[in-house]
């Protein structure tokens, strides 16, 4: 079966090295979700709700700590890609997967990051408000859970990765040599 190509790109190998990259960066979600967990701030129950101000500053630290964490992996992944392949990184396969696998593992990340404190969260309500209805319990995981709550943050990832892919196919150009004028028409000086 022949390759498909328009120019100088293969659509077919372009879309394979966006899935697999889109595959292999969404996979480093899971891990992100774990640090993140390990080192935001969590919210201390009894005080937040006394005290609703205190929760909202660590609340905010959540979504912060992910972002700082999304930049960084962001960064790590276009920087990896350029290391280990940078034929394959100039493609735009692979800029669609480092964008789309970005989003895809800071959806991840979060998921992964509510998942491991919503039990501990739980926990901790029941054992400080004993007397409490299920219902109430669920009311007040749902605000004070580990989770992100400005959406933007989930950007982070893959608009770094994007910044790193755009800063060394623009310095790799940089580097390339011009190619001279060539005549309009034969003939033409």
């Amino acid at each position: 079966m022949p390759v498909e190509t328009t120019g100088w790109i293969s659509w077919r190998a372009e879309v394979v090295t966006a899935v697999v990259v889109i595959l292999a960066v969404a996979a480093l979600g899971g891990a992100v979700g774990l640090i993140w967990h390990a080192v935001a701030p969590h919210v201390d129950v009894p005080a937040a709700i006394n005290n609703p101000e205190e929760h909202t500053k660590a609340l905010m630290g959540d979504d912060l700590w992910l972002a700082l964490l999304g930049i960084i992996a962001g960064v790590l992944c276009g920087v990896v890609l350029f290391v280990l392949s940078p034929t394959v990184a100039e493609g735009p396969g692979a800029l669609v997967g480092l964008v789309a696998g970005g989003f895809l593992a800071m959806l991840v990340a979060d998921r992964v990051g509510y998942l491991v404190g919503v039990d501990s969260l739980r926990h901790t309500l029941n054992a400080a408000f004993p007397h409490a209805t299920p219902k109430g319990i669920d009311g007040v995981v749902s605000l004070l859970d580990f989770r992100v709550r400005a959406t933007a943050m989930l950007l982070t990832w893959p608009v770094a990765s994007l910044l790193v892919t755009a800063i060394t196919t623009w310095s790799r150009a940089v580097k390339q040599p011009t190619v001279g004028g060539v005549a309009a028409y034969p003939g033409s000086p």
